[in-house]
């Protein structure tokens, strides 16, 4: 944990003398934010939510007393352990405030530098506990949340397979007897022709190639979600443009009223699985769609691939609204979302990134807020056969 990230010292005293001294005693000790009103404080406080691990407070004050200042925090940050320091003509109203909660300590001035040294290491020291408590609990309900979404994800594959087995034998049944159907009636528009009946015919094998290739998909999937759900590590190549060819497909439905999809590259071979690149980029482009609500332009993504050196760089490239600077890291984090209830699972970034460095890629987000996002990924180049 770096010094800049470890809980500060508020003291507030309206006499400019006083904040010097407090300084000179400590301020090689702690990390210091001073303040010398209480109306500064309580701005600061709220700018600094989360740094700040101990307030302390002198008790007379122009326009709000300590312990009023103190109440006030509480508020705003309920974890900072709250000081007073107080003269022995305040001392009741400062026993009530300890009594109520307010305060946790008071020193009476002039106080004395050790005791007041080792009440404000002690606060820190509890305070730097508590927030390592606050992440290792954050980390395991995330752990707990993971764990199950993989129960639950081992249980849609297995579901998945068996529907996917019988789509996959109809769809080659179908494929066999079409094509002695499509023999049949080509006879009988020699002698007798019909121009829709003959378009249809001309459409079906494409529809057929369209519907075994989703079946084919679809049980790519189910295999690549019970080994992920399992941790196999699937060693595989894929060629990107086939592997974007089919994602664009799939992801017509989302994208259609939303944003003109485009593709641009070359044939070319990465390490790195068909299926989960084929996931990596539904999540990018869906990504992309869903950044269009609300822009009030045309909506385009553009997809595009090529050789750099010995790798392979595709980039989803959108003009949706952007991603805020101070949310371009959090985006990756599992769980967290900037999308509506219902829309996002939070876990889309997460996993794309997960999946590329797992296979020694690299994903980098670029985006500016109301111009658009550039989603580039980096795979190692497949070796020629």
């Amino acid at each position: 944990m770096n010094a800049s990230d470890l809980p500060a010292v508020l003291y507030v005293d309206d006499d400019a003398l006083n904040l010097r001294v407090f300084d000179a005693n400590f301020g090689q000790r702690f990390r210091i934010f001073r303040s010398s009103s209480p109306n500064e404080a309580l701005a600061l406080l709220e700018q600094r939510r989360g740094e700040i691990g101990v307030v302390l407070s002198d008790q007379r004050m122009p326009g709000m007393t300590g312990v009023e200042l103190l109440e006030k925090a509480r508020t705003i940050a309920p974890d900072a352990k709250r000081m007073l320091v107080t003269a022995y003509a305040d001392m009741q109203a400062v026993i009530d405030a300890v009594n109520r909660g307010q305060v946790t300590r008071y020193f009476v001035k002039p106080w004395d530098r050790a005791e007041l040294l080792a009440a404000l290491e002690d606060a820190l020291k509890i305070a730097r506990l508590e927030l390592r408590i606050r992440e290792v609990e954050g980390r395991m309900m995330k752990s707990e949340r993971l764990a199950t979404l993989g129960q639950v994800t081992a249980g849609i594959a297995h579901e998945l397979m068996g529907p996917v087995g019988y789509l996959t034998q109809n769809v080659s049944s179908l494929e066999r007897d079409m094509h002695r159907v499509v023999q049949y009636v080509s006879r009988h528009l020699a002698t007798d022709p019909d121009a829709e009946v003959s378009s249809t015919i001309e459409d079906l094998p494409a529809l057929i190639k369209d519907l075994s290739e989703g079946a084919s998909h679809l049980r790519g999937v189910a295999l690549g979600l019970r080994a992920q759900a399992r941790g196999e590590d699937m060693e595989a190549t894929a060629d990107v443009a086939e592997v974007v060819s089919f994602a664009v497909k799939l992801a017509r439905a989302e994208v259609r009223d939303r944003a003109r999809l485009t593709s641009t590259g070359e044939p070319i071979r990465i390490v790195f699985g068909p299926v989960k690149l084929c996931q990596v980029l539904l999540n990018l482009i869906v990504n992309a769609a869903q950044a269009m609500e609300g822009t009030g332009r045309p909506g385009r993504i553009d997809v595009r691939w090529g050789a750099r050196d010995e790798d392979v760089v595709l980039s989803v490239v959108d003009n949706g609204c952007g991603i805020p600077a101070a949310l371009q890291e959090r985006v990756f984090q599992p769980l967290f979302t900037t999308k509506p209830v219902g829309i996002g699972t939070g876990l889309g970034l997460s996993i794309c990134r997960e999946l590329v460095t797992q296979f020694g890629g690299q994903l980098r987000l670029s985006s500016t807020p109301g111009e658009g996002t550039e989603i580039e990924l980096t795979f190692k180049r497949a070796p020629l056969p």
